[in-house]
């Protein structure tokens, strides 16, 4: 084998710009899902990504070849701007808080810009690395789960509303006297937040579910015991063979019933003393068309909730601190904080946004685990919600159907694409 010296010690320019463009998002999206290694940063991390960011978009302009290549990202980037200080204003944010948005604002401009090819890589690598991230993390959880003594302190967030036992590759909620088996949550806050992400990031990774960094995700959404992403993971999965447009009802037919004889077999293993019978099924039993167990909202909250839909505040929305805001999300916040106004603007920032969609059956899923996870968690523009559905609609499409598994679609894919980026 021969080694070229010059490319140990030179660094192709394309290679740092993609580099920079990949850790600057993956900052941005990583920051969103408050790791505990984060925390103390607050919302400065956007800072750090934008920069990283920044530099990339600098360096690039030196290029021969242009890595930047969209030119249709002025209608997005209103919408962003309309929806991101509506919310601030109606929500009466500081000044830092429109100076911090600034660096918002250059993140998405950079994920706007880029190439559709650049956003199907984008998507690969952040699966990659939260992968890597929850292998390592359940490695660590399972060692203490056999009885390993590992090093841990004591963690707080949100002046002790979260306290967590923090074994540093993965925390445990300490506000339980007993558990046997822990819900996972790896250096997140809930298992829920973890959980949505590795779901959302799965959705991203159409046909490539064998891979070892999918198979990690996989794992980690299961043993967090999170409903709202055991949801949000049926869902993609019957999309996915909906996208596929290949033996769709046979499929549908298999996974529900596979579904279904999990469901029952909770029922009678060990009685039904068990964490997947505790934690999800019995939260799906329905009383008078709602959830018995539908913890998004307690019940104070929905007191107020149904006086606030009822007044004239439900254009604009109200200031949260008329409630005790802890422990509630989900779309009535959403509406209750910003009014149907809001929820407009929110409409209209995702239309701008996918309007170059590739597929129209990718395009559609992506609208649909939108609105399931607007629905449960309530926050439209959280990278580590929004990235993964931007990369779907706008990216997915061209890369599987250069790998043939939508070969139907190609011409017209190649023809949006031409036009879009002109």
């Amino acid at each position: 084998m021969k080694i070229r010296a010059p490319k140990i010690y030179l660094l192709r320019k394309e290679t740092l710009v993609r580099s920079c463009f990949h850790w600057g998002i993956f900052i941005a999206y990583l920051g969103s899902l408050y790791p505990w290694f984060m925390w103390k940063l607050g919302g400065a991390y956007q800072v750090l990504s934008a920069i990283l960011l920044m530099g990339a978009l600098m360096l690039a302009k030196t290029m021969k070849a242009p890595f930047y290549t969209r030119r249709d990202f002025l209608l997005p980037i209103v919408g962003y701007l309309l929806l991101s200080y509506y919310q601030m204003l109606v929500n009466g944010n500081n000044a830092m808080a429109y100076i911090a948005n600034a660096f918002s604002i250059a993140i998405f401009f950079s994920l706007f810009t880029v190439g559709r090819e650049e956003l199907s890589r984008l998507a690969n690598f952040l699966s990659k690395v939260m992968g890597a991230m929850v292998l390592v993390s359940m490695s660590m959880f399972f060692l203490y789960l056999m009885g390993f003594p590992l090093p841990h302190t004591s963690a707080q967030f949100m002046d002790g509303f979260y306290s967590f036992d923090n074994y540093y590759f993965f925390m445990l909620d300490d506000r339980f006297l007993w558990v046997i088996i822990p819900r996972f949550q790896s250096v997140f806050l809930e298992p829920n937040h973890l959980g949505t992400a590795t779901t959302l990031l799965l959705f991203t990774q159409y046909g490539k579910w064998k891979r070892w960094y999918n198979i990690s995700m996989i794992v980690a959404t299961l043993i967090s015991f999170s409903l709202g992403a055991y949801v949000l993971l049926a869902a993609v999965v019957i999309l996915h063979l909906w996208m596929r447009r290949k033996h769709f009802i046979g499929k549908l037919i298999l996974v529900l019933s596979l579904f279904a004889g999990i469901v029952t077999a909770s029922f009678f293993y060990n009685g039904g003393e068990n964490m997947f019978h505790d934690l999800i099924v019995l939260r799906m039993e329905m009383d008078d068309g709602e959830l018995v167990q539908d913890s998004r909202v307690n019940a104070s909250f929905e007191a107020e909730y149904d006086n606030f839909i009822q007044t004239p505040d439900i254009l604009w929305g109200r200031d949260m601190s008329n409630v005790d805001e802890e422990g509630n999300s989900g779309y009535k916040v959403y509406i209750y904080e910003n009014g149907l106004v809001g929820l407009l603007f929110v409409i209209v920032f995702y239309v701008v946004s996918w309007r170059r969609y590739c597929d129209r059956r990718f395009f559609l899923a992506t609208w649909a685990i939108a609105i399931l996870a607007f629905i449960a968690r309530g926050y439209p523009i959280w990278y580590n919600y929004y990235i993964p559905f931007y990369c779907v609609a706008m990216a997915l499409p061209l890369a599987e159907s250069k790998k043939g598994l939508d070969a139907a679609g190609v011409g017209e894919v190649e023809s949006e694409i031409a036009k879009s980026e002109s």
